[in-house]
Formats: structure tokens, C-alpha cells, sequence
């Protein structure tokens, strides 16, 4: 138990006084009434977001002990009757499982350190709207930059927002699409930059990694740190800090329903299957000399997991000078790999160094595509069991692209009958027909060290992100 704290009275005060400091009310020992009664509240937080009023239900427990199942659902009881719309619990030592399962898909949030919480909630409503700019290379479009010139590299888009991982700073910001705002930054760890002797000590940020939504948190991969973050997306709080095998650099992808979160790692040779409750988890190791991962993704209704793993495949029982890159296909039920398909070209006796870079699912077609990174294979189609490429998108450089003979399609997006493409050395956004491949638009998007990195699809809109024209590009679908 943290001894900073008096009693429970102190940390009921110091609880209250973190949601004043934020603008809210924040009643301590508050008698509310509900539906079917009246209840003794720790702390009862009302503020007002984007116009409407919101109440929050505060439990304080200053326990030697963990809190229980039964204490999460007497909770969640109170939460509902007095409908409210969020409730919290915080306990400095802990919760068992059964409450963590028992707060799976609910508004209920667990918090174990105050101090932790205090540092990263924000509530605030302050839209800082993106910088619009013109390009001075003709026929570029226009960016939406980030007023303090920050980097963004991978996008999620969850809930009607886009979250932008931005490397330079070491933030996430949330981006509202239609406003083309910034509603708020999330801010990662630090870290001391140690000095030598004619250097000043300095404090920098882990950059962001890849992301995934689950269970109403983010689950994002912090760069050269040891950890997955799990960040509360309501509250924007760093809840947890999952400590991984090999630190945060590989792959993250969520459950359809939620209730697991899939890290690959790119430094050590295997897979967790994560409970996006208790945070504990399951290590898979990847098929015998499976090397680094850059992508993963599960199936959307059955119980597969697609890993692109960059070295150590192996074709018709050989293995080639070279990468050796392949796809392998995990059951989850059956707890074995059931596909392992080697995507690599082999060239006078040798494989290509490419990798698979990002997986998307066509549950129309009932297909998987490969973005294929150092690969002439450009985009490859698969079937879903993960056993045999159905065809090859395959681009020619363009203009633009003068040094490689590859394109670099870094990340894709299914968008009805099409698919679209972030192709890095040509600079461009590609629409494709999913079925043919056969390109039916191809937006030249201004040349820029490294090209964009990533797309995602709001409504009719596709957003890219272009790292070293430090914003997104928002590409209107409905008038292509």
C-alpha cells in the first residue's frame, strides 16, 4: 500500500482534488440518489464535455488487500442506477483477476496509481485546428501540418477519431477528421539521454509504435522501451505499462471482440496473445526460425491469427541465401500453426529481402492482402486460410521514384470495391480494383524524404500521413 497517503480520508481528498484541478466538480462523501436508492459516493465527479453533462462515480480504497469481483460489480450497479457515466476505482495495491475480468467491456475503469493517473488524464475541450498549407510542387495536395511541426507515422482510426502516432516528439494526438482539429496529445514516457562529458543532461521521449484498440483503451507499442502502454482512451491516462520480451518495437492488432491484443514482436521471436483486462499473457513462439515481425492481424470471425514474419521461411523444404520472408497462419483454438506460406521471389538461386510491412482483410471477398516492403510483389493477395497467394497487385516506379524498383506499398485500406495503397518511393496514394488489382487512380501526394507512411479510411475521406511534410493529407473519396 502507497504510505504517501494519511488514510482514506486523505486519499479520498487527494482523489477529489486531482478532478478540481481539471475543472470539474468533485463532491466527497456525496449522498446521491438513484433509481432504486440512495448511495454514500467516495467522490463524485460532474463536468461538462463538448456541451454535455457528464458524472462520474469515484471508489477510494486505501487497502493492504486487492479489490475483489464483487467490489467492481457492486460498482457498476451503483453506476447504473444513479446513471451515471463512468465509474473508477482507485487502489494503489491492486486488483485480483476476477475484478479485471468483471471490468472487461464496461464503463468501470481500474487505476493503481494515482500519481500515474494524475500525470496523464486530461479532460479538456480545446480543438487546436491543423495548419492548412499549400505545396509549392505542382499538382500536391494540400497538408493539414501539426502546429509544432510533429512527425506522424502510424494512424488508427477508432470511434469517429484518428489517432496519429508521432515519432519526433514521442505523442499521440487525437485528431477529430471532420474539424480537421487536434482535440488533445497523449503524452508518452521519458527518458534521461544520458550525457558525456562535453554534453548537458537531457530528458527525451519514447516514440510511438503501432496501435490497437480493445476494450475501450489503447494499446500502444513504445518504442525502444520495455513496454506496451495501455492508455484509457475517455480519460487519456497511462493505466498500465505491460512490461514485453524484447521491449515495444513489432506489431499490435486487437480481437474483434475486444478481449485480447495481439503483439508480434520484432525483436524476439514470438507472439503474445494479451487479455485486454488483466493485461496477462500468453507467449507464442513463431514457427521454427521465424525471425522479426513487422505486421499482424487477426481473421474477423474465425479463430486465426496472421503473422508476417520477415526471415526464415522456407520453400519446398529449402531455405535460400537471402530474407526468406513468409506468412504464418496461428489457430487459436487449436493453439498450433496451420498456415505457413513463403511470400519472398527468388532471383538466380536467392530469396529478396522484402517483408510483409501491413495486413488488411477483405471480408467481402474473403481474402487477406500483403504490403510487401523491398518486394516487386507490390501488394499480394491471399487466401484466408493463409496458404496460397491468389495474385500479385504488382507497380511500376513512377517518376518520382528514382533510386528503387520497388514501391513500398506501406499500408493499405479496403473502401468498398476498392482497395488503396500508401506507395512510399512513388509518393502517391493508389486506388485499386480489390479484385483485379488493376489501378484506377493514382494521387501524387509531394515528394519528401521517405514518402507518407500510412492511410486510413473516414466515411468518404482517406488521411495519410507524410512524416516529413509533418501532417495528414485528407483525399476526398466520393469525387474520385
Amino acid at each position: 500500500m502507497n504510505s504517501i497517503y494519511g488514510d482514506w480520508r486523505d486519499y479520498q481528498e487527494a482523489v477529489a482534488a486531482i478532478f478540481r484541478e481539471l475543472g470539474c466538480t468533485a463532491a466527497v462523501n456525496a449522498r446521491i440518489t438513484g433509481a432504486r436508492g440512495k448511495h454514500l459516493i467516495d467522490v463524485y465527479v460532474t463536468f461538462r464535455h463538448h456541451g454535455v453533462e457528464c458524472s462520474w462515480v469515484i471508489e477510494c480504497k486505501l487497502w493492504k488487500k486487492h479489490v475483489e469481483k464483487a467490489n467492481v460489480l457492486m460498482l457498476k450497479g451503483i453506476v447504473e442506477d444513479v446513471g451515471a457515466d463512468r465509474g473508477i476505482i482507485f487502489c494503489e495495491n491492486g486488483f485480483q483477476s476476477g475484478a479485471q475480468d468483471a471490468s472487461r467491456h464496461t464503463n468501470i475503469l481500474l487505476v493503481t496509481s494515482l500519481e500515474e493517473f494524475k500525470r496523464t488524464v486530461r479532460l479538456d475541450e480545446t480543438l487546436t485546428a491543423l495548419v492548412c498549407r499549400a505545396s509549392d510542387q505542382p499538382g500536391a495536395p494540400l497538408i493539414h501540418a501539426f502546429p509544432n511541426g510533429d512527425q506522424p507515422q502510424h494512424l488508427l482510426s477508432y470511434g469517429g477519431r484518428v489517432f496519429v502516432a508521432n515519432w519526433q516528439p514521442g505523442n499521440i494526438s487525437v485528431v477529430d477528421p471532420t474539424t480537421k482539429s487536434v482535440e488533445s496529445v497523449i503524452h508518452l514516457d521519458n527518458y534521461e539521454i544520458k550525457p558525456n562529458s562535453a554534453e548537458r543532461r537531457a530528458i527525451g521521449k519514447y516514440p510511438p509504435g503501432d496501435m490497437a484498440c480493445a476494450d475501450g483503451k489503447l494499446f500502444v507499442g513504445q518504442i525502444f522501451s520495455e513496454f506496451v502502454l495501455v492508455i484509457d482512451i475517455e480519460t487519456q491516462s497511462i493505466v498500465k505499462r505491460i512490461t514485453v520480451p524484447g521491449g515495444g518495437e513489432g506489431a499490435i492488432a486487437a480481437s474483434p471482440d475486444g478481449g485480447y491484443v495481439y503483439f508480434a514482436s520484432n525483436r524476439v521471436n514470438r507472439v503474445l496473445i494479451i487479455d485486454s483486462a488483466t493485461y496477462k499473457y500468453q507467449e507464442v513462439d513463431y514457427p521454427t526460425g521465424g525471425r522479426g515481425s513487422m505486421c499482424v492481424l487477426p481473421h474477423p470471425s474465425k479463430p486465426l491469427l496472421y503473422v508476417g514474419i520477415q526471415r526464415g521461411g522456407i520453400l519446398g523444404g529449402r531455405s535460400y541465401a537471402g530474407g526468406n520472408c513468409f506468412l504464418a497462419t496461428y489457430d487459436l483454438t487449436e493453439r498450433r500453426y496451420v498456415g505457413n506460406l513463403y511470400l519472398a521471389e527468388l532471383n538466380g538461386g536467392r530469396s529478396d529481402d522484402s517483408t510483409p510491412i501491413f495486413l488488411t482483410y477483405d471480408k467481402e471477398d474473403g481474402c487477406l492482402f500483403a504490403g510487401m516492403f523491398q518486394s516487386q510483389r507490390g501488394i499480394c493477395s491471399i487466401d484466408e486460410h493463409g496458404r496460397e497467394i491468389l495474385a500479385n497487385f504488382r507497380f511500376s516506379p513512377n517518376a518520382t521514384n528514382k533510386h528503387f524498383p520497388w514501391v513500398d506499398p506501406l499500408s493499405q485500406a479496403p473502401f468498398r470495391e476498392k482497395l488503396l495503397s500508401v506507395n512510399r518511393n512513388n509518393c502517391e496514394l493508389v486506388t485499386l480494383d480489390k479484385r483485379s488489382g488493376r489501378i484506377e487512380n493514382a494521387t501524387f501526394l509531394g515528394d519528401a524524404p521517405n514518402g507518407p507512411r500510412a492511410v486510413v479510411v473516414v466515411d468518404d475521406v482517406a488521411i495519410v500521413s507524410y512524416p516529413a511534410r509533418q501532417g495528414l493529407i485528407f483525399h476526398d473519396l466520393s469525387a474520385a
